[in-house]
């Protein structure tokens, strides 16, 4: 009898050890390793039809803690690499997703949140970002009154990441590449060029630009172009997961995260107050 109990006792403790066990591995969260585009090592050429700006990562990586935290079921984990390993390692299966703009030839490799025509569908994208030139008053009113079909009237430097958009308004400028935007706006405000380009939007939320007063630079508005950013899966990832990558979607579209993508990246993003350029 005691024999008997004791073999009862010991198949019980086994089978809630293997209960606890089961609902444990259940219970943890499904990691996401997302690639994130080190700004710093953006290609200095972009497609403006098939890619958006790549800035400041650490604002990207700041904003999508903010939609970990609101899923349960989930956990990012972040690897910042340049634009083209991000891609690699998508096709490759060694990520599982990254920020990007949308395009057929990606959907070859990538999932992006689509309708039953192929088209993307904005309300679940992680933001719409616009760029605007930025410079001083007398720019201001030379770009107001241009001809509409004047060519390299203007001087436009071009920090690396960022890009001006179809053909017709690059013909507007001279372009001017720089590795930097603090060096891009140090051209502007010594008046070595007529304007530069920023983000000035976020989803119709304007960016705290107030940062650049002090060179007496100010955005025109409107945007000069806008992309919309998504948060794809790669093939691999999407077709073993796809409940938690739909999950994932509908926070997007619940979160609102545009506002606070806008001031991560004034938190994050800063020019140095040097003593150049404030002459008009």
């Amino acid at each position: 009898m005691t024999v008997m109990l004791f073999f009862t006792r010991v198949f019980l403790c086994t089978g809630l050890f293997f209960t606890f066990t089961c609902y444990a591995k259940e219970a943890s969260p499904l990691l996401i390793k997302i690639c994130v585009a080190d700004h710093n090592k953006a290609p200095m050429f972009i497609d403006a039809k098939n890619e958006i700006p790549i800035i400041n990562s650490q604002a990207q990586i700041n904003t999508l803690n903010e939609l970990d935290l609101a899923i349960d079921e989930v956990q990012f984990q972040y690897q910042q690499m340049p634009w083209q390993e991000c891609i690699s390692s998508i096709k490759h299966g060694t990520v599982d997703a990254f920020i990007s703009g949308f395009n057929a030839l990606k959907s070859d490799y990538a999932v992006f949140p689509v309708n039953k025509q192929g088209k993307p569908l904005d309300k679940y994208s992680f933001a719409s970002l616009s760029q605007c030139l930025i410079g001083k008053r007398r720019f201001h009113s030379k770009w107001n009154s241009r001809e509409v079909f004047q060519s390299k009237a203007f001087s436009l430097a071009v920090a690396n990441g960022h890009f001006v958009g179809d053909a017709a308004s690059e013909d507007a400028f001279f372009i001017e590449h720089t590795f930097t935007l603090q060096t891009a706006i140090e051209r502007v405000a010594q008046g070595n060029a007529d304007a530069a380009l920023v983000i000035c939007e976020i989803s119709k939320n304007k960016v705290d630009l107030s940062q650049y007063y002090q060179f007496k630079l100010a955005p025109l508005f409107p945007p000069i172009n806008t992309s919309i950013a998504y948060l794809a899966f790669s093939n691999e990832f999407f077709y073993k997961h796809k409940l938690d990558a739909n999950l994932v979607w509908e926070q997007l579209a619940n979160k609102q995260l545009a506002g606070i993508y806008a001031r991560m990246l004034q938190n994050t993003s800063s020019v140095q107050n040097t003593h150049y350029g404030t002459k008009e």
